[in-house]
């Protein structure tokens, strides 16, 4: 018997990886759903992912007109069309694709990468950065020490402001290094919590899989878990709050509310330059850093202590005062 006489044939091998779209209601769908959905669903997704990757280059991109006009330091330049098919080519009609690479035509004719779209070499740096990191407390209370120096050096009157508003910012961002480094770490050395995460977390709760999909979605969890916790914004104490509770057990103290206020004053200060969207201006003296400080150093001391007022003998106060 020769090989055309064969009597069974193997199957093709499948080594096409299933990719997951956004939809406008937070659901996801797959590249095999996408397929046989509505011409308005594909659209949906093509247009969300196509925003996700890709924006017009008045918003990041360095502008230089004796080189020729913008600098395409995030990639590029893409075009709509070519970006869509090598995506989509095959899972969406062409005819749909088209009407959508029209509409972007329309919108900007040379598109750059998204400069909030991090290189992978990049993302997988700072996940196991936080992944691996250890002294979640030290590396916090470190911070806590710095900033309360600063606080001494000496500056000129008009400058106060600026330095007291950089500091204030500064508070909040080693109170979310610290979350940040505590919840990746926690997840990424136990499965349990990895699989408590997942089951508890909306995106991944609402996240429809048909059985065939089963083994794909499993290989690649661990890389989506990876990608949102990346995404996750972690001064967001509202958001936050509930992933320690339903991953790690871990509930906040009931009163949070300087905490919460601080957000949206660290949001004026980077954003508004120190004044809030009525324009009126904060105004910070060294008092308000202190009492943060405090406020950022209890939330961490209670979270070290596993969700319940600490005592003081297991947690030395800082270095420093308050």
């Amino acid at each position: 018997m020769n090989e055309q006489d064969s009597l069974f044939e193997l199957p093709e091998p499948q080594n096409e990886k299933v990719q997951w779209y956004t939809l406008k209601d937070g659901t996801h769908i797959s590249s095999q759903d996408l397929v046989k959905a509505e011409p308005e669903v594909q659209l949906e997704a093509m247009r969300r992912w196509f925003y996700r990757n890709y924006e017009d280059p008045v918003h990041s991109s360095p502008h230089d007109s004796s080189e020729g006009g913008y600098q395409f330091v995030y990639g590029g330049p893409y075009d709509a069309q070519e970006e869509l098919d090598q995506e989509f080519g095959g899972t969406v009609d062409d005819h749909v694709i088209e009407k959508l690479a029209s509409e972007l035509d329309d919108e900007c004719p040379n598109w750059s990468g998204n400069s909030d779209i991090l290189s992978p070499d990049l993302d997988d740096y700072l996940f196991r950065s936080s992944a691996e990191s250890v002294g979640h407390e030290e590396a916090f209370r470190q911070s806590a020490v710095n900033i309360e120096r600063l606080l001494e050096v000496k500056v000129e009157p008009a400058e106060r402001q600026v330095i007291l508003r950089l500091l204030y910012t500064n508070v909040i961002t080693a109170l979310e290094t610290y979350l940040s480094d505590k919840f990746i770490s926690a997840v990424n050395a136990n499965e349990g919590r990895m699989r408590r995460f997942v089951e508890s977390t909306p995106e991944f709760k609402n996240r429809k899989v048909s059985l065939s999909d089963v083994f794909s979605a499993h290989e690649t969890i661990k890389d989506d878990v990876k990608t949102h916790l990346l995404d996750v914004v972690w001064h967001r104490l509202d958001k936050v709050e509930p992933m320690f509770r339903d991953t790690l057990d871990v509930n906040f103290p009931s009163d949070m509310k300087e905490l919460h206020k601080a957000i949206f004053v660290r949001h004026d200060c980077v954003h508004r330059s120190g004044k809030t969207k009525d324009g009126e201006e904060h105004v910070l003296d060294e008092g308000d850093i202190k009492s943060l400080l405090s406020a950022a150093d209890k939330l961490v001391r209670w979270i070290e202590a596993g969700g319940k007022e600490p005592l003081a003998i297991e947690l030395p106060s800082l270095d420093v005062p308050f």
